[in-house]
């Protein structure tokens, strides 16, 4: 069974997301989440255990170590444009993210459309 630290590292990695992304996502400073990573820090709070479950996906058992229940592949890959927008609109409120997703609707309507073809 892996450390806490070896499953954020290898779920922080293979998400394609930096420390710093990880850092700002939980509040935090990139340090602590190196920290978490090496296991210097093994007390993690639960707050942050729950927001990085959330983040990548996994149950906070998993992210912790208690189950090996194996995380779900990522299902495409993740750029740094695409985490930028997804912090971003996270922390939007909600006329403010209805107005960004109608924005991006309109510039990319095309996109849009041709996504809608194939998912019908």
């Amino acid at each position: 069974m892996s450390l806490p630290g070896d499953r954020i590292r290898e779920l922080r990695q293979r998400n394609g997301m930096t420390l710093d992304d990880v850092a700002k996502h939980l509040g935090i400073n990139r340090q602590a989440v190196y920290k978490y990573e090496q296991g210097i820090v093994t007390n993690i709070p639960l707050d942050k255990i729950e927001k990085m479950s959330e983040l990548f996906c996994v149950s906070p058992g998993y992210l912790s170590g208690w189950t090996d229940d194996q995380p779900p592949e990522p299902q495409f890959p993740v750029t740094q444009e695409a985490r930028i927008i997804s912090f971003a609109v996270d922390k939007m409120p909600p006329a403010d993210r209805e107005r960004a997703l109608k924005l991006l609707e309109a510039v990319y309507a095309d996109y849009f459309e041709k996504e809608e073809d194939k998912i019908s």
